[in-house]
């Protein structure tokens, strides 16, 4: 048996976790707060997703200029690497309104990677 610490990210609080792992299994968790604490260890454990942040190119009037984008929910933390090779080949053309679908299913996820910006 191991034990691993881990900060919750689910709310403000940022508990820090005493997670023991058995066969590569969550068996306990200490320290949570909040029952969202225990659900985050387990999933934080067994595949880790993040929030993707980042910026694709729009063209306007002829010239290029960086618009922020996100993906829409949090994609599997293992295919980030895949999800930014795809998110830099994108260029879109304005307008762009904030919340438009700029790519679906990114790096397979099944999430849509969405436009943070409107630009005219």
């Amino acid at each position: 048996m191991k034990e691993v610490t881990m900060c919750c990210t689910t709310c403000p609080s940022g508990c820090a976790l005493k997670v023991m792992i058995d066969n590569n299994e969550v068996v306990s968790v200490e320290g949570n707060n909040c029952p969202r604490g225990e659900k985050f260890a387990h999933k934080e454990w067994i595949n880790p997703e993040r929030m993707l942040t980042s910026t694709v190119y729009a063209v306007i009037n002829g010239k290029e200029l960086l618009i922020p984008v996100k993906s829409k929910e949090p994609i599997p933390r293992k295919i980030m690497t895949e999800a930014m090779e795809e998110i830099q080949e994108i260029e879109v053309t304005a307008p762009v309104k904030m919340g438009d679908i700029i790519k679906e299913n990114l790096a397979g996820s099944g999430v849509e990677l969405v436009a943070c910006k409107t630009v005219k």
